[in-house]
């Protein structure tokens, strides 16, 4: 009872992915869910930075597969690697895809989901319009808007970035907070690196201590935005998992993933 109660709990967070695809609620064997339930009881509250991979479950990091998404829309407008064993879905449905001017759709700013429903991981491409998002919170939208660096504070526009997020999120979810010492700018200005950390809401905290022996549940997210698609708008991926698979090789993957997206130039078509 109590492992159902836990994946309820877990796919909290990412039941924004699966309902516009129209996917089932996930079903689980007796085996997988105890392989969850074993690694949920194994979290740790270590660095949630993501940056620095560690195993809380293995002794040994077993190297993830991966794969290559090169976007099939026209015009394209990223590359990613994800892991081997994801769903990947573009979004193409009118009405799906964010307005340019905007920044919204019926999904908010995602235009691709990939992930793994059964461990709640889930990578989301987002595109925001850069000036539509400055004047939303107040901001003049005037000058070079080219660079993170020309447009303001690294740290204030990842907060920027992350209360957009909230609100395009259904439900009322624990609010995500930003990790401030992890806000990295590139050289070139263009690149801007952060991580989140989210806790998970647990209706039934005693239970959890009682078979588990932890009383919380938190979900980690890295994300990575550029302005290189040079046309206006923000690309942004965000690559996010729980704890304690974060800490071990599905963390490691999510890194990469991170580090390999692409936004396409837009000018140069």
């Amino acid at each position: 009872m109590l492992g159902l109660l836990i994946i309820a709990v877990i796919f909290s967070d990412a039941a924004h992915v699966a309902a516009p695809f129209g996917f089932a609620e996930p079903s689980f064997s007796d085996g997988q869910r105890r392989r969850l339930l074993q690694s949920t009881a194994a979290i740790t509250v270590a660095s949630w930075t993501g940056l620095s991979p560690a195993s809380a479950v293995d002794d040994v990091a077993t190297e993830v597969p991966m794969k290559r998404f090169v976007d099939d829309a026209n015009p394209s407008l990223f590359e990613i690697d994800v892991p081997q064993r994801f769903f990947a879905i573009r979004r193409s449905a009118r009405g799906d895809l964010p307005d340019a001017k905007t920044g919204q759709g019926r999904r908010g700013g995602t235009i691709f989901t990939a992930g793994d429903m059964s461990k709640a991981e889930v990578i989301a491409v987002e595109r925001f319009p850069v000036r539509n998002l400055l004047e939303e919170e107040g901001y003049a939208a005037t000058g070079d808007l080219s660079t993170f660096s020309s447009i303001g504070d690294p740290t204030a526009i990842a907060t920027l970035l992350l209360r957009r997020r909230e609100k395009d999120k259904p439900g009322t979810q624990n609010s995500a907070v930003l990790n401030r010492d992890s806000v990295s700018l590139s050289p070139d200005g263009r690149t801007l690196t952060f991580a989140l950390r989210q806790q998970i809401s647990v209706q039934k905290p005693e239970l959890l201590m009682e078979e588990l022996g932890v009383s919380e549940l938190f979900r980690t997210t890295v994300a990575k935005c550029t302005l290189a698609s040079n046309d206006g708008q923000l690309m942004a991926v965000f690559a996010s998992a729980l704890d304690q698979d974060f800490q071990g090789p599905d963390g490691m993957a999510l890194r990469k993933s991170i580090d390999s997206f692409m936004a396409t130039d837009q000018s140069a078509k």
